[in-house]
């Protein structure tokens, strides 16, 4: 087909192609005086060259396209980019061509340029991809380090409350004991000749009473020592806790008796349990130390257990003076900030109910307590069943 025959179908498709070059968003066609001022443009064009044109031409720049000699009417061929400099630009494969102070511009986006966009794109989404990754990964590194350091933290609190509660005992409880020792032998050094029978056997009650505080309360801070340091170990064996509870409920009685109160044993179905003897005396021990020391004259404290699926619960009930709810949940913390003396003055520290904590724990078992004011409570705790396979 000649070019007078192509000539001769595009004339009979004019106002097609008009209407469609006019609306066309690929291909862009303006035309536009020297003074850079806006004769036509089709919809492409428009979306660039809002505003001043002539400032729209970003490389080669209108001033730059204006000066270009020669004869030919077509002055430039190649990447013609426009837009703002600060905002959207875009490079379009153009034709700029100049007759009687107009210029034409015709450009669009080639196979080339559209193929090597997509390829930039690509490796953009690839790169952005792979950041998305690395943000990833150091963001759970972030969190972990975070927990770690939180973790820290929590360790470092819990050290502190228990260094301020070693010093305390220390300076204080550990001291109380002894100055009632000391203050009684004393008066029974100089004054003993002057003294009823009577009154130096309240004296030696007083010494033997201390001195039993004394060394209770040496041996919980020596067991709790060796706990800080990791060196107390439950030594887990086949045991009759029946055996254990009656031990100390009689090594507990003369406490007891001195307050007229009533200690008793309720067994409501036991088994032979998973744990380390010494440990286990040492919990009962605490437990009935203390409901002893606030159950009111002439009470009563019950030991009792109970057989559960694949533990035996064990309950140190008493009359006393209960706890106030507030302090339930922290009643087994080193940091807690309840203390009160017992209901015949008696001092305390609360390390022992830190110990028994400790001690149920390490032998797999669990510790809590139930509380009302003025009605008593109940300190149980959980130790497994021994399990002859």
């Amino acid at each position: 087909m000649n070019e007078e025959n192509i000539l001769s179908i595009l004339s009979e498709w004019k106002d097609e192609f008009d209407l469609a070059l006019s609306r066309n968003n690929s291909i862009g066609l303006a035309l536009l005086n020297t003074a850079g001022e806006v004769l036509f443009a089709n919809s492409l064009m428009k979306s660039f060259l809002q505003g001043k044109a002539r400032d729209k031409f970003i490389n080669p720049g209108f001033d730059r396209l204006i000066s270009i000699g020669g004869d030919d009417t077509l002055i430039f061929e190649g990447y013609l980019t426009l837009g703002d400099y600060s905002a959207a630009n875009a490079s379009l494969w153009s034709q700029v061509y100049r007759k009687a102070n107009k210029l034409l511009v015709i450009g669009g986006i080639d196979a080339e340029q559209l193929i090597e966009q997509n390829r930039k794109l690509h490796r953009l989404n690839r790169d952005v991809i792979d950041l998305q990754r690395e943000l990833i990964k150091k963001k759970h590194t972030l969190e972990n380090t975070l927990k770690r350091l939180n973790n820290a933290n929590d360790g470092l609190e819990e050290l502190n409350a228990t260094k301020d509660k070693f010093f305390s005992i220390i300076g204080h409880d550990l001291k109380n004991p002894f100055h009632v020792i000391l203050g009684l032998s004393d008066l029974l050094e100089k004054n003993a000749d002057g003294y009823s029978p009577e009154k130096v056997r309240l004296f030696a009650q007083k010494i033997r009473d201390s001195s039993r505080s004394a060394y209770n309360l040496l041996e919980n801070l020596l067991k709790w020592a060796r706990i800080q340091r990791g060196e107390l170990k439950a030594e887990l064996a086949k045991v009759e806790p029946l055996e254990v509870i009656h031990e100390v409920k009689d090594s507990s009685q003369p406490g007891a008796d001195a307050k007229n109160i009533r200690l008793a044993i309720r067994d409501d179905g036991h088994g032979w349990i998973l744990a380390d003897t010494e440990m286990l005396r040492t919990i009962l021990r605490n437990l009935i130390t203390n409901a002893i020391k606030y159950t009111h004259p002439g009470g009563k404290i019950l030991i009792g257990t109970q057989r559960l699926e694949s533990h035996l619960q064990f309950t140190v009930s008493d009359s006393g003076v209960g706890i106030p709810p507030e302090y339930i949940d922290q009643l087994f913390n080193v940091d807690c900030s309840l203390s009160k003396p017992g209901t015949a003055n008696e001092k305390g520290t609360g390390l022992g109910l830190i110990l028994c904590k400790e001690f149920v724990e390490k032998q797999g078992g669990q510790i809590w307590v139930e509380s009302e004011l003025e009605k008593g409570s109940d300190f149980k705790f959980t130790l497994p069943l021994y399990q002859e396979d």
